[in-house]
């Protein structure tokens, strides 16, 4: 988890600290922290990500080489979004669109027709 997760409980959960580096998986993304017990979390109402809070229908998560930190931009077909996470798997060109959470968003996200498709993003300068 690097931002905010949703627990068995349903309550929602987030890293405060990261007091130790990431283990990398096969595709050298980070899927654990190296030392577990020094991590500190807190339970929470919002989603965070790497920027701070992240908001349904207004966030995504951009490899921060290619859209900066905080960017507004316009996707085509989806709207105005806003650079508030840097994320994992956001490598190059790839946008993760942050919709909610929960088994009924991914699949209204799988059956969408907009998932691995390629869209126009035009610049709209940071927030």
């Amino acid at each position: 988890m690097q931002g905010t997760g949703k627990i068995s409980e349903g309550r929602y959960i987030r890293l405060d600290n990261k007091p130790a580096s990431w283990h990398k998986n096969s595709k050298d993304n980070p899927d654990r922290l190296s030392n577990p017990s020094a991590a500190k979390s807190s339970y929470t109402d919002k989603f965070y990500g790497k920027y701070g809070i992240v908001e349904k229908n207004h966030s995504i998560a951009a490899d921060k080489s290619i859209i900066s930190k905080k960017s507004r931009v316009s996707i085509e077909g989806l709207g105005e979004r806003v650079a508030d996470d840097s994320g994992g798997g956001t490598h190059s060109y790839h946008i993760d669109n942050f919709l909610g959470s929960g088994d009924s968003v991914v699949k209204a996200w799988l059956k969408s027709g907009i998932n691995h498709t390629q869209r126009a993003v035009k610049y709209l300068g940071v927030t």
